[in-house]
């Protein structure tokens, strides 16, 4: 009884993790031209793009740390649905979305730090206080 009850707050909890990933995805691209003058954040010429990536997947991982592969998908189909959407497609898209890819796994290892730090957070917040009188 217990495994029944559990799959739908773990579909729940993949289901979440994804939307938000692909929340935060989207907002890379689309605060691009905002924040560096570059429709396309990987021309920015700073480290918007590995910063904004790393940042967003702490974000997301702190929030909703397990799993973290609906992190990363979620991540992927945010710059991708942001890209065939609202931007002019050329013969580089399969380049683009390879490149997406790749980039993308920066999301995840901050992901998977935001997770680590979320987890270490509530374990020390559940330990009883040390020393005593």
């Amino acid at each position: 009884m217990a495994a029944a009850s559990y799959r739908p707050s773990m579909k729940r909890s993949v289901l979440r993790s994804f939307l938000l990933a692909t929340l935060a995805g989207a907002a890379i691209w689309s605060l691009s031209p905002l924040l560096t003058g570059d429709v396309e954040p990987w021309d920015a010429g700073g480290l918007y793009y590995t910063v904004a990536l790393a940042l967003g997947g702490g974000l997301c991982g702190s929030v909703s740390p397990k799993p973290l592969w609906p992190l990363y998908a979620g991540c992927v189909a945010g710059q991708v649905l942001y890209l065939l959407g609202w931007l002019p497609t050329g013969p580089l898209l399969p380049v683009g979305l390879v490149f997406v890819l790749l980039c993308s796994l920066v999301f995840l290892a901050g992901a998977y730090i935001g997770s680590r730090a979320r987890t270490r957070w509530q374990a020390r917040k559940q330990q009883p206080p040390r020393g005593g009188a």
